[in-house]
Protein backbone atom coordinates (compact mmCIF):
# COMPACT_ATOMS: atom_id res chain seq x y z
CA UNK A 1 0.00 0.00 0.00
CA UNK A 2 1.01 3.60 -0.57
CA UNK A 3 1.25 6.31 2.07
CA UNK A 4 -0.72 9.47 1.26
CA UNK A 5 -3.15 11.73 3.08
CA UNK A 6 -6.92 11.52 2.63
CA UNK A 7 -8.49 14.75 1.37
CA UNK A 8 -10.97 15.73 4.09
CA UNK A 9 -11.09 18.65 6.48
CA UNK A 10 -13.13 16.62 8.99
CA UNK A 11 -10.69 13.71 9.44
CA UNK A 12 -9.11 13.49 12.88
CA UNK A 13 -7.06 10.47 11.78
CA UNK A 14 -6.23 11.10 8.12
CA UNK A 15 -6.23 8.13 5.77
CA UNK A 16 -2.67 7.57 4.54
CA UNK A 17 -3.04 4.27 2.70
CA UNK A 18 -4.50 2.91 -0.48
CA UNK A 19 -5.78 -0.58 -1.07
CA UNK A 20 -5.39 -2.35 -4.41
CA UNK A 21 -7.85 -4.93 -5.73
CA UNK A 22 -7.62 -7.07 -8.87
CA UNK A 23 -10.57 -8.92 -10.37
CA UNK A 24 -9.69 -11.77 -12.76
CA UNK A 25 -12.47 -13.02 -15.02
CA UNK A 26 -12.86 -16.41 -16.69
CA UNK A 27 -15.21 -17.96 -19.23
CA UNK A 28 -17.69 -19.82 -17.00
CA UNK A 29 -21.32 -18.60 -17.14
CA UNK A 30 -21.80 -15.87 -14.55
CA UNK A 31 -25.40 -16.61 -13.56
CA UNK A 32 -25.64 -12.91 -12.73
CA UNK A 33 -28.85 -10.93 -12.99
CA UNK A 34 -31.28 -13.86 -13.09
CA UNK A 35 -34.22 -11.54 -12.33
CA UNK A 36 -32.87 -8.54 -14.25
CA UNK A 37 -33.63 -7.10 -17.71
CA UNK A 38 -30.32 -8.48 -19.04
CA UNK A 39 -29.39 -11.75 -17.30
CA UNK A 40 -26.11 -13.66 -17.42
CA UNK A 41 -23.53 -11.07 -18.51
CA UNK A 42 -19.99 -12.35 -19.07
CA UNK A 43 -17.66 -12.43 -16.10
CA UNK A 44 -15.44 -9.95 -17.94
CA UNK A 45 -18.34 -7.47 -18.05
CA UNK A 46 -19.08 -8.07 -14.36
CA UNK A 47 -15.42 -7.67 -13.36
CA UNK A 48 -15.05 -4.35 -15.17
CA UNK A 49 -18.21 -2.97 -13.58
CA UNK A 50 -17.30 -4.11 -10.05
CA UNK A 51 -13.84 -2.57 -10.43
CA UNK A 52 -15.43 0.75 -11.43
CA UNK A 53 -17.97 0.72 -8.61
CA UNK A 54 -15.66 -0.41 -5.80
CA UNK A 55 -13.76 2.89 -5.78
CA UNK A 56 -16.94 4.77 -4.84
CA UNK A 57 -17.15 3.10 -1.44
CA UNK A 58 -14.17 5.04 -0.07
CA UNK A 59 -12.75 8.53 -0.39
CA UNK A 60 -9.99 10.13 -2.39
CA UNK A 61 -6.54 11.31 -1.39
CA UNK A 62 -5.25 14.88 -1.56
CA UNK A 63 -3.81 14.21 -5.00
CA UNK A 64 -7.23 13.07 -6.23
CA UNK A 65 -6.34 9.39 -6.34
CA UNK A 66 -8.89 6.88 -5.06
CA UNK A 67 -8.28 5.25 -1.69
CA UNK A 68 -9.37 1.97 -3.30
CA UNK A 69 -7.61 1.29 -6.58
CA UNK A 70 -9.26 -1.54 -8.49
CA UNK A 71 -8.56 -3.15 -11.86
CA UNK A 72 -9.83 -6.10 -13.87
CA UNK A 73 -8.18 -8.44 -16.37
CA UNK A 74 -9.30 -11.48 -18.30
CA UNK A 75 -7.53 -14.70 -17.31
CA UNK A 76 -6.66 -15.27 -20.98
CA UNK A 77 -4.05 -12.50 -20.69
CA UNK A 78 -1.99 -14.98 -18.63
CA UNK A 79 -2.22 -17.75 -21.24
CA UNK A 80 0.82 -17.31 -23.46
CA UNK A 81 3.39 -16.30 -20.90
CA UNK A 82 2.13 -16.31 -17.30
CA UNK A 83 3.32 -12.98 -15.97
CA UNK A 84 3.53 -12.73 -12.21
CA UNK A 85 3.76 -8.96 -12.52
CA UNK A 86 0.13 -8.94 -13.72
CA UNK A 87 -1.08 -10.10 -10.31
CA UNK A 88 1.65 -8.72 -8.07
CA UNK A 89 1.20 -5.44 -6.25
CA UNK A 90 -2.45 -6.10 -5.39
CA UNK A 91 -3.68 -6.60 -1.84
CA UNK A 92 -6.83 -8.58 -2.65
CA UNK A 93 -7.46 -10.74 -5.71
CA UNK A 94 -10.99 -11.89 -6.59
CA UNK A 95 -11.30 -14.64 -9.22
CA UNK A 96 -14.57 -14.94 -11.15
CA UNK A 97 -15.58 -17.90 -13.30
CA UNK A 98 -12.11 -19.40 -13.86
CA UNK A 99 -12.14 -23.14 -14.51
CA UNK A 100 -10.71 -25.82 -16.78
CA UNK A 101 -7.41 -24.98 -18.47
CA UNK A 102 -7.80 -21.34 -17.37
CA UNK A 103 -7.03 -22.48 -13.83
CA UNK A 104 -3.51 -23.54 -14.82
CA UNK A 105 -2.73 -20.13 -16.35
CA UNK A 106 -3.84 -18.41 -13.15
CA UNK A 107 -2.18 -20.74 -10.65
CA UNK A 108 1.11 -20.48 -12.53
CA UNK A 109 0.97 -16.68 -12.37
CA UNK A 110 0.10 -16.77 -8.66
CA UNK A 111 2.93 -19.22 -7.96
CA UNK A 112 5.40 -17.04 -9.85
CA UNK A 113 4.22 -14.01 -7.90
CA UNK A 114 4.74 -15.88 -4.63
CA UNK A 115 8.23 -16.96 -5.69
CA UNK A 116 9.50 -13.76 -7.32
CA UNK A 117 7.85 -10.95 -5.36
CA UNK A 118 9.58 -9.73 -2.23
CA UNK A 119 7.39 -9.61 -0.32
CA UNK A 120 4.32 -11.10 -1.98
CA UNK A 121 1.71 -8.35 -1.77
CA UNK A 122 -1.41 -10.53 -2.02
CA UNK A 123 -3.14 -10.67 1.36
CA UNK A 124 -6.31 -12.45 0.25
CA UNK A 125 -7.27 -14.67 -2.66
CA UNK A 126 -11.03 -15.00 -3.07
CA UNK A 127 -13.03 -16.99 -5.61
CA UNK A 128 -16.70 -17.05 -6.54
CA UNK A 129 -18.61 -20.37 -6.63
CA UNK A 130 -18.46 -20.64 -10.45
CA UNK A 131 -14.70 -21.25 -10.26
CA UNK A 132 -13.41 -24.83 -10.30
CA UNK A 133 -13.48 -26.67 -6.94
CA UNK A 134 -9.68 -27.01 -6.91
CA UNK A 135 -9.30 -23.25 -7.38
CA UNK A 136 -11.83 -22.55 -4.64
CA UNK A 137 -9.75 -24.70 -2.29
CA UNK A 138 -6.80 -22.32 -2.80
CA UNK A 139 -8.56 -19.34 -1.20
CA UNK A 140 -6.84 -17.71 1.75
CA UNK A 141 -7.07 -14.60 3.90
CA UNK A 142 -4.11 -13.13 5.75
CA UNK A 143 -2.14 -15.91 7.38
CA UNK A 144 -5.06 -18.36 7.25
CA UNK A 145 -4.91 -21.15 4.66
CA UNK A 146 -7.83 -23.63 4.86
CA UNK A 147 -6.93 -27.28 5.33
CA UNK A 148 -3.87 -26.80 7.53
CA UNK A 149 -4.45 -29.03 10.63
CA UNK A 150 -1.94 -27.10 12.72
CA UNK A 151 -3.68 -23.80 12.01
CA UNK A 152 -7.08 -25.29 12.83
CA UNK A 153 -5.73 -26.57 16.15
CA UNK A 154 -4.36 -23.13 17.04
CA UNK A 155 -7.64 -21.45 16.06
CA UNK A 156 -9.70 -23.82 18.21
CA UNK A 157 -7.46 -23.11 21.19
CA UNK A 158 -7.10 -19.37 20.56
CA UNK A 159 -10.15 -17.87 18.82
CA UNK A 160 -8.95 -14.33 19.60
CA UNK A 161 -5.79 -14.61 17.51
CA UNK A 162 -5.09 -12.93 14.17
CA UNK A 163 -5.24 -16.23 12.29
CA UNK A 164 -8.67 -17.01 13.80
CA UNK A 165 -9.88 -13.58 12.76
CA UNK A 166 -8.65 -14.26 9.22
CA UNK A 167 -10.62 -17.52 9.14
CA UNK A 168 -13.81 -15.72 10.17
CA UNK A 169 -13.15 -13.06 7.52
CA UNK A 170 -12.76 -15.69 4.80
CA UNK A 171 -15.99 -17.36 5.89
CA UNK A 172 -17.82 -14.02 5.66
CA UNK A 173 -16.54 -13.37 2.16
CA UNK A 174 -17.60 -16.88 1.07
CA UNK A 175 -21.12 -16.20 2.31
CA UNK A 176 -21.31 -12.93 0.39
CA UNK A 177 -19.83 -14.42 -2.78
CA UNK A 178 -22.42 -17.20 -2.73
CA UNK A 179 -25.05 -14.58 -3.69
CA UNK A 180 -25.35 -13.19 -7.21
CA UNK A 181 -25.49 -9.55 -6.21
CA UNK A 182 -23.07 -6.73 -7.00
CA UNK A 183 -23.69 -5.30 -3.55
CA UNK A 184 -22.64 -8.55 -1.88
CA UNK A 185 -19.58 -9.00 -4.11
CA UNK A 186 -18.50 -5.43 -3.42
CA UNK A 187 -18.93 -5.82 0.33
CA UNK A 188 -16.92 -9.06 0.28
CA UNK A 189 -14.03 -7.05 -1.15
CA UNK A 190 -14.60 -4.18 1.28
CA UNK A 191 -14.55 -6.53 4.28
CA UNK A 192 -11.33 -8.12 3.02
CA UNK A 193 -9.67 -4.73 2.56
CA UNK A 194 -10.87 -3.50 5.95
CA UNK A 195 -9.77 -6.63 7.76
CA UNK A 196 -6.35 -7.00 6.12
CA UNK A 197 -5.23 -3.75 4.52
CA UNK A 198 -6.73 -0.44 5.67
CA UNK A 199 -9.67 0.91 7.69
CA UNK A 200 -12.80 1.72 5.69
CA UNK A 201 -15.62 3.74 7.22
CA UNK A 202 -18.33 2.00 5.22
CA UNK A 203 -17.69 -1.36 6.97
CA UNK A 204 -15.91 -0.41 10.19
CA UNK A 205 -19.00 -0.40 12.43
CA UNK A 206 -20.23 -3.63 13.98
CA UNK A 207 -22.83 -4.03 16.71
CA UNK A 208 -22.27 -7.77 17.11
CA UNK A 209 -20.03 -9.11 19.89
CA UNK A 210 -16.82 -10.45 18.36
CA UNK A 211 -13.36 -11.69 19.21
CA UNK A 212 -11.99 -8.85 17.11
CA UNK A 213 -13.29 -6.30 19.60
CA UNK A 214 -11.49 -7.94 22.52
CA UNK A 215 -12.07 -6.01 25.75
CA UNK A 216 -14.27 -3.64 23.78
CA UNK A 217 -17.08 -6.17 24.20
CA UNK A 218 -16.97 -5.62 27.94
CA UNK A 219 -17.04 -1.83 27.58
CA UNK A 220 -20.02 -2.05 25.23
CA UNK A 221 -21.91 -4.39 27.56
CA UNK A 222 -21.25 -2.10 30.54
CA UNK A 223 -22.53 0.93 28.64
CA UNK A 224 -25.68 -0.99 27.65
CA UNK A 225 -26.36 -1.91 31.29
CA UNK A 226 -25.58 1.58 32.57
CA UNK A 227 -27.83 3.32 30.04
CA UNK A 228 -30.56 0.83 29.14
CA UNK A 229 -31.05 -1.73 31.91
CA UNK A 230 -34.87 -1.33 32.11
CA UNK A 231 -35.19 -1.76 28.34
CA UNK A 232 -32.90 -4.83 28.41
CA UNK A 233 -34.94 -6.46 31.17
CA UNK A 234 -38.21 -5.80 29.34
CA UNK A 235 -36.79 -7.27 26.13
CA UNK A 236 -35.41 -10.38 27.82
CA UNK A 237 -38.70 -11.00 29.65
CA UNK A 238 -40.72 -10.95 26.43
CA UNK A 239 -40.31 -14.30 24.62
CA UNK A 240 -40.79 -12.94 21.10
CA UNK A 241 -38.37 -10.06 21.63
CA UNK A 242 -35.76 -12.35 23.19
CA UNK A 243 -36.08 -14.72 20.22
CA UNK A 244 -35.61 -11.78 17.84
CA UNK A 245 -32.45 -10.64 19.65
CA UNK A 246 -31.07 -14.18 19.51
CA UNK A 247 -31.73 -14.30 15.76
CA UNK A 248 -30.12 -10.88 15.26
CA UNK A 249 -27.03 -12.02 17.16
CA UNK A 250 -26.75 -14.94 14.73
CA UNK A 251 -26.68 -12.68 11.66
CA UNK A 252 -24.30 -9.85 10.84
CA UNK A 253 -26.50 -6.76 10.99
CA UNK A 254 -24.63 -5.49 7.95
CA UNK A 255 -26.53 -8.28 6.15
CA UNK A 256 -29.36 -5.83 5.59
CA UNK A 257 -31.86 -8.24 4.04
CA UNK A 258 -31.42 -10.90 6.73
CA UNK A 259 -31.47 -8.52 9.68
CA UNK A 260 -34.45 -6.56 8.36
CA UNK A 261 -36.48 -9.75 7.87
CA UNK A 262 -35.78 -10.66 11.50
CA UNK A 263 -36.84 -7.21 12.74
CA UNK A 264 -40.03 -7.08 10.68
CA UNK A 265 -40.92 -10.63 11.75
CA UNK A 266 -40.73 -9.61 15.39
CA UNK A 267 -42.02 -6.06 15.67
CA UNK A 268 -42.71 -5.65 19.36
CA UNK A 269 -42.76 -2.52 21.55
CA UNK A 270 -40.01 -4.06 23.67
CA UNK A 271 -37.72 -4.56 20.65
CA UNK A 272 -38.30 -0.98 19.51
CA UNK A 273 -37.50 0.45 22.97
CA UNK A 274 -34.46 -1.83 23.23
CA UNK A 275 -33.11 -0.65 19.86
CA UNK A 276 -33.98 2.99 20.45
CA UNK A 277 -32.13 3.11 23.75
CA UNK A 278 -29.06 1.02 22.91
CA UNK A 279 -28.40 2.15 19.36
CA UNK A 280 -30.11 5.42 18.54
CA UNK A 281 -30.10 7.29 21.86
CA UNK A 282 -26.86 6.04 23.45
CA UNK A 283 -24.82 4.61 20.55
CA UNK A 284 -23.49 1.84 22.77
CA UNK A 285 -21.43 0.36 19.92
CA UNK A 286 -19.91 3.63 18.64
CA UNK A 287 -21.25 3.13 15.12
CA UNK A 288 -21.02 5.93 12.58
CA UNK A 289 -21.54 4.71 9.02
CA UNK A 290 -21.36 7.40 6.30
CA UNK A 291 -23.81 8.35 3.57
CA UNK A 292 -21.95 7.48 0.38
CA UNK A 293 -21.48 10.59 -1.75
CA UNK A 294 -20.29 8.78 -4.87
CA UNK A 295 -21.22 8.33 -7.64
CA UNK A 296 -21.91 12.02 -8.18
CA UNK A 297 -25.29 11.56 -9.80
CA UNK A 298 -26.84 14.36 -11.89
CA UNK A 299 -30.35 15.64 -11.21
CA UNK A 300 -33.05 16.03 -13.85
CA UNK A 301 -32.96 19.68 -14.91
CA UNK A 302 -35.63 19.76 -17.63
CA UNK A 303 -39.03 18.06 -17.81
CA UNK A 304 -41.77 18.40 -20.42
CA UNK A 305 -39.61 20.87 -22.34
CA UNK A 306 -39.16 23.33 -19.46
CA UNK A 307 -36.68 23.79 -16.60
CA UNK A 308 -37.57 21.56 -13.65
CA UNK A 309 -39.28 23.63 -10.94
CA UNK A 310 -39.92 22.72 -7.31
CA UNK A 311 -43.60 22.25 -8.16
CA UNK A 312 -42.81 19.91 -11.07
CA UNK A 313 -40.32 17.94 -8.96
CA UNK A 314 -43.03 17.44 -6.35
CA UNK A 315 -45.50 16.31 -9.01
CA UNK A 316 -43.05 13.70 -10.29
CA UNK A 317 -42.83 12.18 -6.81
CA UNK A 318 -46.61 12.37 -6.25
CA UNK A 319 -46.91 10.57 -9.58
CA UNK A 320 -50.19 8.68 -10.10
CA UNK A 321 -51.64 9.25 -6.63
CA UNK A 322 -55.26 10.35 -6.55
CA UNK A 323 -54.43 13.68 -4.95
CA UNK A 324 -55.08 17.33 -5.93
CA UNK A 325 -51.34 17.97 -6.24
CA UNK A 326 -50.79 15.35 -8.96
CA UNK A 327 -49.86 16.55 -12.45
CA UNK A 328 -52.57 17.13 -15.04
CA UNK A 329 -50.94 14.63 -17.42
CA UNK A 330 -52.33 11.88 -15.19
CA UNK A 331 -55.94 11.48 -16.30
CA UNK A 332 -58.52 11.32 -13.47
CA UNK A 333 -59.61 7.82 -14.42
CA UNK A 334 -55.97 6.61 -14.25
CA UNK A 335 -55.21 7.91 -10.77
CA UNK A 336 -54.39 5.31 -8.12
CA UNK A 337 -54.14 4.90 -4.32
CA UNK A 338 -50.37 4.96 -4.82
CA UNK A 339 -47.83 7.22 -6.50
CA UNK A 340 -45.63 4.55 -8.04
CA UNK A 341 -44.93 0.83 -8.01
CA UNK A 342 -41.31 -0.31 -8.16
CA UNK A 343 -40.40 -2.29 -11.28
CA UNK A 344 -36.72 -3.01 -10.61
CA UNK A 345 -34.10 -1.80 -8.18
CA UNK A 346 -30.39 -2.28 -7.58
CA UNK A 347 -29.88 -2.74 -3.85
CA UNK A 348 -30.77 -6.19 -2.46
CA UNK A 349 -31.50 -4.81 1.01
CA UNK A 350 -34.04 -2.35 -0.34
CA UNK A 351 -35.34 -4.29 -3.32
CA UNK A 352 -35.61 -7.86 -2.03
CA UNK A 353 -39.10 -7.26 -0.67
CA UNK A 354 -41.79 -7.59 -3.37
CA UNK A 355 -44.87 -5.53 -4.26
CA UNK A 356 -43.43 -2.18 -3.22
CA UNK A 357 -45.91 0.69 -3.36
CA UNK A 358 -44.64 4.26 -3.06
CA UNK A 359 -47.04 6.88 -1.71
CA UNK A 360 -45.82 10.50 -1.83
CA UNK A 361 -48.04 13.44 -0.86
CA UNK A 362 -47.49 17.04 0.32
CA UNK A 363 -47.23 17.99 3.98
CA UNK A 364 -50.39 19.86 5.05
CA UNK A 365 -51.86 19.33 1.58
CA UNK A 366 -49.19 21.58 0.09
CA UNK A 367 -49.75 24.48 2.47
CA UNK A 368 -46.41 23.99 4.21
CA UNK A 369 -43.86 26.66 3.29
CA UNK A 370 -41.06 24.09 3.49
CA UNK A 371 -42.23 22.29 0.36
CA UNK A 372 -41.89 18.98 2.20
CA UNK A 373 -43.60 15.71 1.35
CA UNK A 374 -44.61 12.63 3.25
CA UNK A 375 -43.57 9.22 1.92
CA UNK A 376 -45.40 6.06 3.00
CA UNK A 377 -43.87 2.94 1.41
CA UNK A 378 -45.95 -0.24 1.62
CA UNK A 379 -44.25 -3.53 0.82
CA UNK A 380 -44.39 -7.29 1.43
CA UNK A 381 -42.01 -9.25 3.66
CA UNK A 382 -41.68 -12.99 4.19
CA UNK A 383 -41.27 -13.47 7.93
CA UNK A 384 -38.75 -15.62 9.77
CA UNK A 385 -38.96 -18.52 10.50
CA UNK A 386 -42.37 -19.40 9.07
CA UNK A 387 -42.06 -17.56 5.69
CA UNK A 388 -45.53 -16.05 6.12
CA UNK A 389 -46.23 -12.96 4.04
CA UNK A 390 -47.10 -9.73 5.80
CA UNK A 391 -47.54 -6.13 4.67
CA UNK A 392 -45.20 -3.52 6.13
CA UNK A 393 -45.67 0.21 6.13
CA UNK A 394 -43.30 3.05 6.99
CA UNK A 395 -43.55 6.84 7.28
CA UNK A 396 -40.84 9.23 6.00
CA UNK A 397 -40.48 12.98 5.93
CA UNK A 398 -39.11 14.27 2.58
CA UNK A 399 -37.35 17.63 2.76
CA UNK A 400 -35.96 19.54 -0.24
CA UNK A 401 -32.15 19.78 -0.32
CA UNK A 402 -29.34 21.19 -2.45
CA UNK A 403 -27.67 19.18 -5.18
CA UNK A 404 -23.95 18.49 -4.74
CA UNK A 405 -23.16 20.58 -7.85
CA UNK A 406 -24.80 23.71 -6.45
CA UNK A 407 -21.93 25.53 -4.75
CA UNK A 408 -23.20 29.11 -5.03
CA UNK A 409 -26.37 30.92 -4.06
CA UNK A 410 -29.13 30.03 -1.65
CA UNK A 411 -32.02 27.62 -1.84
CA UNK A 412 -32.57 23.99 -2.63
CA UNK A 413 -32.43 22.12 -5.93
CA UNK A 414 -35.68 20.83 -7.48
CA UNK A 415 -35.61 17.03 -7.66
CA UNK A 416 -33.29 16.56 -4.64
CA UNK A 417 -34.73 15.35 -1.34
CA UNK A 418 -33.60 14.18 2.10
CA UNK A 419 -35.79 11.40 3.52
CA UNK A 420 -35.80 10.59 7.24
CA UNK A 421 -37.67 8.02 9.29
CA UNK A 422 -37.65 6.19 12.61
CA UNK A 423 -37.93 2.47 11.90
CA UNK A 424 -38.19 0.15 14.93
CA UNK A 425 -36.09 2.47 17.07
CA UNK A 426 -33.52 3.23 14.37
CA UNK A 427 -33.23 6.57 12.57
CA UNK A 428 -32.47 6.38 8.86
CA UNK A 429 -31.49 9.18 6.49
CA UNK A 430 -31.59 8.89 2.70
CA UNK A 431 -30.71 11.31 -0.09
CA UNK A 432 -32.93 10.85 -3.13
CA UNK A 433 -32.36 12.35 -6.57
CA UNK A 434 -34.71 12.41 -9.56
CA UNK A 435 -32.62 11.13 -12.47
CA UNK A 436 -35.20 11.05 -15.27
CA UNK A 437 -38.96 10.89 -15.83
CA UNK A 438 -41.12 10.41 -18.90
CA UNK A 439 -43.15 13.46 -19.92
CA UNK A 440 -46.39 11.49 -19.40
CA UNK A 441 -45.15 10.04 -16.08
CA UNK A 442 -45.29 6.53 -17.51
CA UNK A 443 -41.98 5.91 -15.68
CA UNK A 444 -39.28 7.53 -13.60
CA UNK A 445 -35.80 6.59 -12.37
CA UNK A 446 -34.82 7.63 -8.83
CA UNK A 447 -31.42 7.32 -7.13
CA UNK A 448 -30.90 7.03 -3.37
CA UNK A 449 -27.98 6.88 -0.96
CA UNK A 450 -28.85 6.19 2.66
CA UNK A 451 -27.57 5.28 6.07
CA UNK A 452 -28.67 3.92 9.43
CA UNK A 453 -25.69 5.43 11.22
CA UNK A 454 -26.13 3.75 14.59
CA UNK A 455 -26.48 0.30 13.01
CA UNK A 456 -23.41 0.82 10.83
CA UNK A 457 -25.35 0.36 7.57
CA UNK A 458 -24.73 2.35 4.38
CA UNK A 459 -26.64 1.58 1.20
CA UNK A 460 -26.99 2.98 -2.30
CA UNK A 461 -29.07 2.14 -5.36
CA UNK A 462 -31.64 3.25 -7.90
CA UNK A 463 -35.22 2.38 -8.89
CA UNK A 464 -37.35 2.22 -12.01
CA UNK A 465 -40.97 3.01 -11.14
CA UNK A 466 -44.23 2.85 -13.11
CA UNK A 467 -47.93 3.01 -12.29
CA UNK A 468 -48.45 -0.77 -12.48
CA UNK A 469 -45.03 -2.17 -11.57
CA UNK A 470 -44.39 -3.46 -15.10
CA UNK A 471 -41.69 -2.32 -17.49
CA UNK A 472 -43.09 0.54 -19.62
CA UNK A 473 -44.25 -0.86 -22.97
CA UNK A 474 -42.78 1.99 -25.01
CA UNK A 475 -39.34 1.45 -23.41
CA UNK A 476 -38.88 -2.28 -23.95
CA UNK A 477 -36.58 -1.66 -26.90
CA UNK A 478 -35.06 1.08 -29.02
CA UNK A 479 -34.70 4.67 -27.81
CA UNK A 480 -36.95 4.20 -24.80
CA UNK A 481 -34.88 1.30 -23.45
CA UNK A 482 -31.63 3.17 -24.08
CA UNK A 483 -32.93 6.19 -22.20
CA UNK A 484 -33.66 4.06 -19.13
CA UNK A 485 -30.30 2.32 -19.49
CA UNK A 486 -28.53 5.72 -19.52
CA UNK A 487 -30.47 6.80 -16.44
CA UNK A 488 -29.12 3.80 -14.51
CA UNK A 489 -25.63 4.20 -15.94
CA UNK A 490 -25.30 7.72 -14.50
CA UNK A 491 -26.10 6.03 -11.17
CA UNK A 492 -23.11 3.73 -11.84
CA UNK A 493 -25.42 0.77 -12.50
CA UNK A 494 -26.00 -1.60 -15.39
CA UNK A 495 -29.32 -3.27 -16.19
CA UNK A 496 -27.98 -6.73 -15.30
CA UNK A 497 -27.37 -5.55 -11.71
CA UNK A 498 -31.08 -4.92 -11.09
CA UNK A 499 -33.61 -7.07 -9.25
CA UNK A 500 -37.33 -7.50 -9.77
CA UNK A 501 -37.96 -8.45 -13.40
CA UNK A 502 -37.18 -8.09 -17.07
CA UNK A 503 -38.70 -5.95 -19.79
CA UNK A 504 -41.23 -8.74 -20.41
CA UNK A 505 -41.67 -10.45 -17.04
CA UNK A 506 -42.11 -9.18 -13.49
CA UNK A 507 -41.06 -11.03 -10.36
CA UNK A 508 -41.98 -8.21 -7.96
CA UNK A 509 -45.58 -8.33 -9.18
CA UNK A 510 -46.01 -11.94 -10.29
CA UNK A 511 -49.46 -13.44 -10.79
CA UNK A 512 -49.07 -15.46 -7.60
CA UNK A 513 -48.08 -12.33 -5.63
CA UNK A 514 -51.04 -10.39 -7.03
CA UNK A 515 -53.45 -13.19 -6.11
CA UNK A 516 -52.15 -13.08 -2.53
CA UNK A 517 -52.55 -9.28 -2.50
CA UNK A 518 -56.17 -9.61 -3.65
CA UNK A 519 -56.87 -11.83 -0.63
CA UNK A 520 -54.79 -9.59 1.64
CA UNK A 521 -55.17 -5.97 0.45
CA UNK A 522 -52.25 -3.66 1.22
CA UNK A 523 -52.75 -0.81 3.75
CA UNK A 524 -52.58 2.06 1.27
CA UNK A 525 -54.36 4.80 3.21
CA UNK A 526 -51.90 7.72 3.64
CA UNK A 527 -50.78 8.18 7.22
CA UNK A 528 -51.14 11.94 6.87
CA UNK A 529 -49.72 14.81 8.91
CA UNK A 530 -48.50 12.75 11.84
CA UNK A 531 -44.89 13.20 12.85
CA UNK A 532 -42.73 10.11 12.46
CA UNK A 533 -42.44 9.83 16.25
CA UNK A 534 -46.21 10.22 16.77
CA UNK A 535 -46.93 7.54 14.17
CA UNK A 536 -44.44 5.11 15.71
CA UNK A 537 -46.02 5.75 19.12
CA UNK A 538 -49.44 5.01 17.64
CA UNK A 539 -48.18 1.78 16.09
CA UNK A 540 -46.51 0.75 19.35
CA UNK A 541 -49.75 1.24 21.26
CA UNK A 542 -51.53 -1.02 18.75
CA UNK A 543 -48.93 -3.75 19.33
CA UNK A 544 -49.26 -3.42 23.10
CA UNK A 545 -53.00 -3.95 22.86
CA UNK A 546 -52.44 -7.10 20.81
CA UNK A 547 -50.08 -8.43 23.51
CA UNK A 548 -52.67 -7.95 26.26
Amino acid sequence: TTARRLSSSDDTTPQTQTGRVLLISGSAPSGYGATSPQPNPSWDTVAQQLARRLRNFAGVLEDGEDVIQSDSIGVETLRESPDWLAVNGYDVVLVLGVCGEEEEWLTTALANASTNASPNSIKALLTDPSCSPSLQSQQFAGSYFPGDPTQEYVINLSPWTEIASAKRLLASTKTLLSRKSSEDYLFALLFALHGLVLPLDVVKSDINPSWEKGLGNIAEFKKMCDKCLPQIKAAMNDPQTKAAIDLLNAVDLRDQVGSYRVIVSNETPQLEEFTLCILQQNDCFNCDAPILDRPKVPVLTEWRGEPLTSRAAEQIFVGHLDHPSSHECVAPELKQPWSWKIVVGANPAYDAFPMQHQIFYPVKDGKSKSGSLWYDPVFCVETIPDNARVWCKRHYRCTPRRHWSKTKGDGNTPGCWTLTTLDNGMMSEERWTTIDAADDLSWCVLHYSGVAKRAGQSYVGALLCTADGKWPVEAREGKGLERIRRAFQVCDLELWELFGGSTEETFMWSEEMNMWAERNPPPLEPIGDLSIQAWRKQEKEKLLKLQQ
